[in-house]
């Protein structure tokens, strides 16, 4: 089925053209057809000689013939691609692996997309369980490990932690660790692991148990905060960090003297967007105090308030013009100014 003219007109700039071939694509969804469409849109996302247009809206034909916002229409969806032939869901799953590989990035980016949805369904089914290998697989090959790792990391978010074993967390953790290593040369691989750590950090209560497994998930996290090359790699280091405290709070006592260096470091010299991060990090160390028994507190924010308070000071000098007038304002003056609110609470 050559649907590439019909996935064009679906892009055109005449409505009437882009409606009639919309109006065929949902027709081909229907019924009996739905399952040669969608192995021909797989294999519209893995052709090298296709459009990049085209490929992507390939991959969004199946990413959204998977998932849907309302629960009944999910439920739908899932049960429609569990019920087709064996055969035709391996024709879709072999093209979607292979476009990981692409060179092409928005249709490598696409395909981690559209397996994460169909891992959403498989795996707590306890099948496909062939995929976490091939994607370790894939951590060997340059061209593939961003988009493997985005893949991890959107998996990690549509799945339960009850859905994956501690083996296979493992093998997704050692794959991020990994990527988002400061050894890691690639930047955009690095992003996407960081991005992903922080989808899988609720699968990882088994790993932060084990004091060498959790030193090592937090090392690579902190030293991601001080990536030089990119701010999204920090931004969503402290992210990552902030979350740690929240979930993890019992076990992070002994790693708050390098969390308070590189939070203060970000606060006073980093961008906007990563010193945000950094001073979200005590606000939400505040609140997690506040909500702990006296026996489990372990007063890290008290600890640090020698330290901490001036330079939440500090950030109350970097008002910017016109801030008065925009309730709506959120920078380095009004998040430093909810920290210390939220400090003297304590």
């Amino acid at each position: 089925m050559d649907i590439t003219p019909l996935l064009v007109n679906a892009q055109s700039a005449d409505p009437a053209v882009r409606n009639q071939a919309e109006e065929a694509i949902q027709q081909l969804q229907q019924g009996d057809q739905c399952a040669p469409f969608w192995v021909s849109c797989a294999g519209e996302l893995a052709n090298n000689d296709k459009p990049t247009e085209v490929r992507q809206l390939a991959g969004l034909i199946l990413k959204n013939a998977l998932d849907a916002k309302d629960d009944a229409r999910r439920k739908h969806l899932q049960e429609k691609w569990v019920a087709l032939p064996a055969e035709v869901k391996q024709q879709v799953k072999v093209f979607l692996l292979t476009t990981l590989a692409c060179p092409v990035k928005i249709a490598a980016h696409t395909a981690a997309q559209v397996v994460a949805k169909v891992a959403a369904i498989e795996i707590p089914l306890r099948a496909w369980n062939e995929l976490l290998g091939v994607l370790m697989q894939n951590m060997t090959q340059a061209g593939a490990r961003q988009a493997t790792l985005e893949a991890l990391g959107y998996m990690c978010e549509d799945l339960d932690p009850q859905h994956l074993q501690q083996p296979e967390v493992d093998q997704v953790l050692t794959a991020v660790v990994q990527g988002i290593a400061s050894t890691e040369p690639d930047i955009e691989v690095r992003l996407a692991a960081t991005n992903a750590l922080l989808n899988a950090l609720d699968f990882v209560e088994g790993n932060f148990e084990k004091d060498h497994e959790r030193s090592m998930i937090v090392q690579v996290t902190c030293e991601a905060t001080q990536c030089p090359q990119d701010a999204r790699i920090r931004q969503c280091a402290f992210e990552c960090l902030v979350y740690m405290h929240q979930v993890y709070y019992r076990h992070m006592s002994a790693y708050i003297q390098e969390v308070f260096n590189i939070s203060v470091k970000a606060m006073r010299e980093d961008e906007e967007d990563v010193a945000l991060q950094a001073i979200e990090l005590w606000t939400t160390l505040v609140e997690v105090e506040l909500d702990e028994d006296d026996a489990d507190n372990k007063n890290l924010v008290k600890q640090a308030l020698p330290g901490l308070v001036p330079v939440l000071l500090e950030t109350l000098t970097k008002q910017e013009d016109g801030q008065d007038m925009d309730e709506n304002a959120w920078n380095l003056s009004t998040a430093g100014g909810t920290c210390l609110g939220s400090v003297a609470t304590l």
